[in-house]
């Protein structure tokens, strides 16, 4: 009896090993395959978000857009609005960290454009169609924006404390006093108008190449952090 336990215990160990790493590589592929599909839905709304607004949009759209049925859709997200909510976070989930890391750096808010305009240039060419995105929420219902905002409050705190600041270095001198709504719309126009335009500027200036839309968007850096500049640089 004790050689036959010297021999099955390893054995009986060995399999019950082989059944974790089983099972530990089944939740693994099962959480990426539901990652994968998370992400094809979320850009797949964005499309059709995009293509007809949120209110023409229903859930048999994106379904038909993604490939796949309405139940499958349903089983990662229940409403529209869920959707909607998912992806707007994750544009913000793109841009407001990275701005924080930004703001609380110990430089004026002069050194801090530069770093401010590469950051959103970067999330606007990752998801290029983000600004059609949210003027065309802006335009069609302000209020359910604003209302997704205020879900999360904390989350535009970085945005909250360059405004402080922008506001302190005008009062100490440091900036020119400018209203912060010229610098906002200045701002936008100038990093999402190109993005709105993009096919009459391809087609009419640029030969219909996208690839030199690319490097116009490239070259722009230095004359969108100019202008900032010199908006807000004391005289």
């Amino acid at each position: 009896m004790m050689v036959f336990l010297f021999f099955i215990l390893p054995l009986l160990t060995h399999m019950s090993n082989m059944k974790g790493k089983i099972f530990y590589n089944n939740t693994l592929m099962q959480t990426i395959e539901i990652q994968d599909m998370e992400h094809r839905i979320l850009e797949a709304a964005k499309q059709v978000f995009v293509r007809k607004g949120y209110d023409a949009t229903k859930m048999g759209d994106i379904a038909a857009e993604v490939g796949i049925s309405r139940t499958a859709l349903h089983y990662y997200f229940r409403t529209k609005e869920l959707l909607f909510n998912a992806i707007f976070g994750q544009l913000m989930d793109a841009l407001l960290p990275n701005i924080r890391v930004i703001v609380e750096k110990p430089t004026s808010c002069l050194e801090k454009i530069p770093e401010i305009v590469e950051q959103y240039l970067s999330l606007l060419h990752a998801h290029p169609s983000f600004p059609i995105f949210v003027v065309n929420e802006l335009n069609r219902d302000p209020e359910h924006l604003y209302q997704v905002i205020l879900q999360t409050p904390s989350r535009f705190e970085p945005l909250m404390q360059l405004q402080t600041l922008l506001q302190e270095e005008m009062e100490s001198g440091k900036l020119k006093k400018v209203p912060l709504v010229y610098v906002v719309s200045t701002f936008f126009s100038l990093m999402v108008f190109p993005l709105l335009m993009r096919n009459a500027l391809t087609r009419v200036f640029l030969d219909d190449d996208s690839r030199k839309f690319e490097c116009f968007l490239q070259e722009r850096k230095v004359y969108i952090v100019d202008i900032l500049v010199r908006m807000l640089q004391p005289e």
